[in-house]
């Protein structure tokens, strides 16, 4: 005797998927998602005190004296030298110039400084950029944040 196995009824149709549901769904999840959010906060407009086109550069200046660290070096290959304008000893050390930095930065008590007021990195045309950027990530880690680097002038 032969064992067959029951045959399977094959359909003729298409297979096909019924989207209405799907649709129902997507628009219930669309209309939760806009009640749910909240717009406002996102659309605010912020006032701006811009300054006076008509003022020129003097709306650029410095309220304030800045703290001056000059980097000066006799070429491009040589090591170069830190100075704090009238506050510190000259030093060929970035990590002697942050020390010295640190203790002029701070909130109060024996300090000179807060830490926003304006630092200008002077360097000299023959100071290597690596060393420029020493100082200027001196003065950072020491706590200042309006730092900027500029030429020194006169050399």
């Amino acid at each position: 005797m032969k064992w067959s196995a029951p045959h399977r009824r094959r359909s003729s149709g298409p297979i096909s998927l019924n989207i209405a549901s799907m649709i129902d769904v997507v628009f219930l999840l669309l209309m939760y998602f806009m009640v749910a959010t909240d717009f406002s906060p996102a659309e605010e407009t912020f006032r701006m005190d811009l300054p006076d086109r008509t003022a020129g550069s003097e709306a650029f200046t410095l309220q304030d004296h800045p703290l001056q660290v000059e980097v000066l070096a006799a070429g491009v290959q040589a090591q170069p030298v830190f100075t704090i304008a009238g506050w510190g000893v000259p030093t060929g050390s970035v990590d002697t110039l942050r020390g010295q930095l640190q203790r002029l930065c701070g909130e109060g008590g024996e300090t000179f400084f807060l830490n926003d007021h304006p630092v200008e990195i002077l360097v000299s045309p023959q100071v290597a950029w690596s060393h420029a950027v020493e100082a200027f990530n001196a003065a950072v880690r020491a706590g200042f944040t309006h730092v900027r680097l500029d030429e020194r002038s006169g050399t």
